[in-house]
């Protein structure tokens, strides 16, 4: 990516006006969901890409070590979609949960979206099929690595 981008965990949550922002670019119809309340099981972590300090990325992580990590609230400002932030973004997302313990990424794919996560290696889960996840397992990944050519 040509793009000089940087991960930053984010100190407090987005705004609603920058969420509603946000998600007005993404195309979704409607206004911010309620916040839902914190969740002894687990933490809530946003992230953000910024590039020359603008967020143009964000996600909600909910954590819950050492299974899983729900993301949500993934978006890019349409301007720079096409780019390789989004891809970029969830490599990120990937180093910081294996940096946590966690081993396994879940998602529920917004409609149109199929194909971005079939390309950063989603699957449908078989038990809950609208439902998305990846096994980021740092050991799963080295058994898979070709070990030639």
């Amino acid at each position: 990516m040509e793009l000089d981008v940087q991960f930053r965990p984010m100190k407090a949550p987005p705004t609603d006006k920058v969420l509603l922002s946000f998600r007005k670019d993404a195309g979704f119809k409607g206004g911010v969901p309620p916040q839902k309340a914190a969740d002894p099981r687990g933490t809530i972590q946003w992230v953000a890409v910024e590039m020359k300090n603008k967020q143009i990325g964000i996600a909600r992580l909910e954590l819950a070590p050492p299974m899983f990590c729900f993301v949500s609230e993934l978006m890019i400002l349409s301007q720079y979609r096409g780019r390789g932030v989004g891809h970029w973004l969830v490599k990120r997302i990937e180093q910081y949960c294996l940096g946590t313990g966690i081993q396994r990424l879940v998602l529920e794919a917004a409609e149109g979206t199929d194909d971005f996560y079939k390309s950063q290696a989603f699957v449908p889960d078989p038990l809950l099929p609208r439902l998305w996840r990846k096994e980021i397992s740092p050991l799963q990944r080295r058994m898979f690595t070709p070990m030639f050519g």
